[in-house]
């Protein structure tokens, strides 16, 4: 019984200090979060600054700051929105199957009319495959002439991309 008592009194002693620790981690934990939050977004400006001027924080990290900040360069004019993948329609290197040239019929149905007006707007004996869903499979090489047109179960074009 006396074991009982000592381990419940060292149990005690040792809880106590940790309550009086509480204001003080947490002020340490708010620094440290300021101390961060300054190191990802430069030092603090007064408010609306910024917020009045947004080219401006866009012209600084372009321009490249001092605080190691990522710069972005500019999008390239006629470029398409977001990052492109490798082999598709999206591809800065997919003209070499005309891939880049079936944005129109993206979302369309892959009908005998369709098929046609493809084949008359990439270049004169481009091979083209047409790729359906549960299809045997097939070799790959984004770097081939070819162009493969990816199609959904209802036969409605989806992506177009070399290989």
């Amino acid at each position: 019984m006396a074991i009982k008592r000592a381990s419940i009194a060292a149990l005690a002693m040792l809880a106590l200090p940790a309550c009086g620790n509480t204001p003080n981690s947490s002020d340490s934990t708010t620094a440290a979060a300021e101390d961060f939050a300054a190191r990802i977004n430069g030092p603090a400006t007064e408010a609306g600054d910024d917020a009045a001027n947004p080219a401006a924080t866009t012209a600084t990290a372009v321009q490249g700051s001092p605080s190691g900040a990522p710069t972005v360069a500019p999008p390239l004019p006629n470029a398409a929105a977001g990052p492109f993948v490798a082999g598709t329609a999206t591809d800065p290197n997919s003209a070499t199957c005309d891939a880049n040239r079936m944005g129109p019929f993206i979302g369309r149905v892959a009908d005998a009319p369709t098929q046609t007006d493809i084949e008359n707007v990439v270049l004169l004996g481009r091979e083209i495959r047409w790729l359906r869903p549960n299809a045997p499979a097939f070799n790959t090489d984004a770097a081939s002439p070819r162009l493969n047109i990816m199609l959904d179960t209802q036969d409605i074009i989806r992506d177009a991309r070399c290989g």
